[in-house]
């Protein structure tokens, strides 16, 4: 075709087992294709890894020189190698060989490399400078998720074993390979590069020449993960017994049992870019996990090479580039990458799922909504908005997620049904990515068991469609060796690494929610849609997050494309948008706040109020003249989306047919009714009045833009709005002034329990607290803790971070959420809220009343204790605050009208019970 003509073709252009010829070009208008093979290079990143994609390629000079020289030497018939060399390319390489096993380009080309830089002639390889970073060779190979790495290795462990079986003086060849992952995962994966195995990589793929198949059985091949390469932490060893572990012991108890006492190994690091020397000059916590991974494995190398020898590493990754905290420049690739088959690339030649992100929407805006959602969620949470603690409450969460949660979920449905059709034995997978822990349980509980979102992804007592897994039990279970037992942790693991796998636990799974992105070394190739609902600090991070959907359900014909739809993750090293102007530095030194299982008596539980309503007795009074018109407009939420891939043929619309097919006038009249009295005592008399009341609102308050269906109000951005305006135009009647609390749908109760987070901001150590820090954002509330920890009467206390303890209150028009700053138990069994104020604002007097009203509907209810709210000024008030909270004359009073004023209640219950 014409170079730079515009095409309606596939966005496969090349074949996958040839070197491309041709290349997507994007410049300011449509793609174009080009002759000739993209280079390799990267974008420029900014602090954030944020790339701009106006910016010009960085060339990576060291991979395209060795694309040039590899294939001039290919051309010429690998000049200088060895016969057993000769003899592999010749069966490998054959176009006649069977297409399951013969190895694509990308593989190919990353296998040729390392031969090359080992058996090419010198004259050949006269230039070629690769940077010294270790005391021995390391070279990067950089391959697209998807595009078949785990051949690559088998292919260099073949190589390599052969050759040294047949020429054993050989230095260049190893017949021991250490073979060293991120996980227990991917160690159980890789364990099929140990020859020795019964199902293998070598006899999956035909690797071996039958006459050099006795040869193969000397090959040593140890496959481990790097927790087993920690120092040995022995109490029983120490510098007055035994002294510190020697570089000789190290290796008879970590390699030895393995690879006996072989010296001159070959190393694959596999997911390398966990494996670098970090900078002594950086500023980076000691406990975090990035920087100990990287160390431990780093320095267990240098160990294992100072006692045995490395004769190389081969490191293999998708994304080799060093993070923020290394010390080296952020998001940049290693210097040592000697062969690159990108992600573009692997797309380009069939390899890998297309990714489509929502490129236009019907909102208006220059930046489609879908694309950054973390963008518009935390503008949505009251924390984040109005400049209280950002806490963000889990209701206003689940409003901004549901458009595009189930628009995605629609897509998904469709696909479901597709596949179906098609007799496939797995059904597709949709992969959503939260924000934190408590969030995720909200998605599980709204998808899982409510089924709001398809009842195709609804649980039932027999089968589990939607799980959740538990990013702590994950982590926990890939820190192991091997697998010990049958716990939750390995339950967890199991459900997620065989997702898509018959006969495996994750057969049926349909939707996987989590917080941390799954383990590295996930293969599922089912996965359709992905959703992020979380920031995305980092393009390393948005590209492995991609990674998790990039394999073909088919490589029967690499010819048809496959697509996977993704909504907020920002991917930008596809070039489909302009990346966003954000800046960020290289983030702080950071604390893990958590709380400690030791200190479980000082456990503190709260209800979580979504909203405090006056009793209003049996009769439903709406002041509907003081309710504000609600338009349904694409511009709240957009009801149309654009996702584009790579080429003009991969656009697809995309919209909330899922929301408005699942409309029924009759259910949405019965579910807001219901919520409009949650919280009531006389629900059964004023379920009737709310009906009406709410058929009403829908008739004379809700107005439809044009071309937008009636079922768009079934999006909960749009029905939390119609239950608040009527809530806020209620009347007191015969309940008088007394006020009701309305709890979370989601997580009524709140505790210590749940908090685990890090921050970069400053810390105070804690004794009398369940969690084990004060995170201090003024040097007021540092004094209050200081007061807190030494005051006897003090049970327990904690600081209200990311403990989502939240007082609703309206100010400016606009519903806002209050979180004081400390919540204490006191030993007579009574609770305090402290807010430590310091400069005055406008909004105080608001937050002030607020708590007032939510104090009087907690105790009025007589079900949490007795609470009370102080406001601090000096560190001096604390402890009279303290005396005022523990009056035992404190008394319920008996005129409900005054419950506004005192802070008290009737019963106390014990923190633990739950509602």
């Amino acid at each position: 075709m014409p170079d730079g003509q515009v095409v309606d073709a596939s966005p496969i252009i090349n074949d996958p087992f040839d070197e491309p010829n041709q290349h997507w070009h994007f410049g300011s208008g449509k793609p174009v294709v080009r002759t000739g093979r993209r280079i390799s290079g990267f974008l420029p990143p900014s602090s954030d890894g944020v790339l701009s994609i106006t910016s010009d390629i960085i060339p990576l000079p060291l991979v395209n020189d060795l694309r040039i020289r590899v294939r001039q030497w290919r051309q010429g018939g690998y000049q200088g190698v060895t016969s057993v060399t000769r003899d592999l390319f010749d069966r490998w390489f054959d176009d006649e060989r069977e297409t399951g096993t013969r190895p694509f380009f990308a593989q190919r080309e990353a296998f040729e490399t390392i031969v090359f830089l080992t058996e090419a002639p010198p004259e050949k390889r006269v230039g070629v400078l690769i940077p010294i970073t270790e005391s021995y060779p390391r070279w990067a190979v950089k391959m697209a998720t998807g595009a078949g790495k785990t051949l690559v290795m088998a292919m260099a462990i073949t190589w390599s074993v052969l050759n040294k079986a047949t020429r054993p003086q050989d230095a260049r060849f190893a017949e021991a390979v250490l073979v060293v992952c991120p996980n227990l995962t991917i160690k159980q994966r890789l364990a099929s590069l140990n020859p020795h195995e019964r199902l293998n990589e070598y006899q999956a793929f035909g690797l071996i020449p039958p006459n050099l198949t006795s040869l193969m059985g000397q090959a040593r091949v140890m496959v481990t993960n790097w927790h087993q390469l920690l120092p040995d932490t022995d109490p029983k060893r120490s510098v007055m017994h035994r002294g510190p572990e020697s570089d000789a012991a190290f290796c008879r108890r970590v390699i030895e049992p393995d690879l006996g006492r072989k010296h001159n190994l070959l190393v694959i690091n596999d997911e390398a870019h966990h494996a670098y020397r970090r900078v002594p000059t950086s500023k980076v916590s000691d406990a975090d996990e990035e920087t100990e991974r990287a160390t431990v494995w780093i320095d267990a190398l240098a160990r294992v090479h100072a006692e045995r020898g490395l004769l190389r590493c081969l490191d293999f990754s998708a994304t080799p580039m060093f993070v923020p905290g290394s010390g080296h420049a952020p998001w940049t690739p290693f210097p040592w990458i000697v062969s690159d088959f990108a992600l573009v690339d692997a797309i380009e030649s069939g390899l890998v799922k297309i990714p489509r992100i929502p490129t236009d929407d019907n909102a208006g805006a220059a930046v489609p909504k879908y694309r950054d959602l973390w963008e518009h969620l935390k503008q949505a949470l009251p924390g984040a908005r109005d400049g209280d603690q950002a806490g963000g409450a889990l209701t206003d969460y689940l409003i901004q997620a549901d458009g595009p949660l189930r628009q995605l979920a629609g897509e998904w449905q469709e696909t479901l049904h597709r596949w179906e059709a098609e007799h496939r034995a797995v059904p597709p997978v949709m992969i959503i990515v939260c924000r934190d822990t408590r969030m995720a349980e909200v998605l599980d509980v709204y998808i899982g068991t409510q089924g709001k979102v398809s009842p195709e992804l609804q649980n039932s007592p027999s089968y589990q469609r939607t799980v959740r897994i538990d990013s702590r039990l994950l982590a926990q279970a890939e820190t192991r060796d091997e697998i010990k037992g049958e716990d939750a942790a390995e339950r967890v693991r199991m459900i997620a690494a065989t997702v898509g796998k018959l006969g495996q636990p994750g057969e049926r799974v349909r939707c996987l929610i989590s917080v941390a992105m799954l383990s590295e070394g996930w293969d599922a190739r089912n996965v359709t849609q992905i959703l992020g609902l979380r920031a995305f600090d980092s393009q390393l991070l948005c590209e492995q997050v991609v990674g998790r959907g990039l394999r073909r359900s088919s490589y029967d014909d690499l010819t048809i494309p496959e697509y996977v739809d993704i909504y907020g993750v920002p991917f930008q090293l596809l070039p489909f948008a302009k990346a966003s102007d954000r800046t960020r530095v290289d983030p702080p030194r950071t604390t893990s706040v958590l709380a400690l299982r030791e200190r479980e008596a000082l456990e503190i539980t709260f209800p979580r109020l979504s909203n405090i309503v006056y009793d209003v007795g049996t009769l439903l009074e709406v002041a509907y003249d003081e309710i504000p018109t609600i338009v349904v407009d694409p511009a709240q939420d957009p009801t149309v989306t654009r996702v584009s891939g790579l080429a003009p043929t991969t656009v697809n619309i995309q919209d909330h047919g899922a929301i408005w097919k699942g409309y029924r006038r009759n259910r949405l009249l019965f579910e807001l009714a219901g919520r409009v009295i949650g919280g009531q005592t006389e629900t059964a008399v004023l379920f009737p009045q709310a009906l009406a009341a709410v058929g009403q609102v829908l008739d004379t308050k809700v107005t439809l833009a044009p071309g937008v269906p009636e079922g768009e109000l079934d999006n909960e951005l749009y029905k939390s709005r119609i239950v608040d305006v009527i809530r806020n135009a209620l009347r007191a009647t015969q309940g008088g002034s007394r006020l009701l609390p309305v709890l979370d749908e989601y997580e009524p109760m709140g505790t210590t329990a749940t908090v685990a987070f890090t921050t970069a901001k400053s810390v105070e150590p804690t004794n009398r607290s369940h969690v084990n820090y004060v995170v201090c954002d003024s040097e007021l509330e540092r004094g209050i803790a200081k007061e807190l920890e030494s005051d006897t009467r003090v049970v327990a206390y904690v600081k209200n971070e990311h403990l989502f303890c939240e007082i609703p209150y309206r100010f400016d028009g606009r519903t806002r959420r209050y979180l004081p700053d400390f919540l204490v138990r006191f030993s007579n069994g009574r609770y305090c809220l402290l807010e430590g104020k310091g400069q005055e604002r406008a909004k105080d007097t608001a937050k002030d009343s607020a708590a007032r009203r939510w104090i009087a509907a907690v105790n009025a209810a007589g079900r949490w204790g007795i609470w009370s709210h102080h406001i601090i000024r000096h560190r001096s008030e604390v402890g009279p605050a303290i005396s005022a909270a523990t009056d035992v004359a404190m008394r319920v009073p008996a005129n409900p009208k005054q419950s506004m004023k005192a802070s008290v209640a009737d019963v106390h219950q014990r923190p633990s019970q739950r509602d």
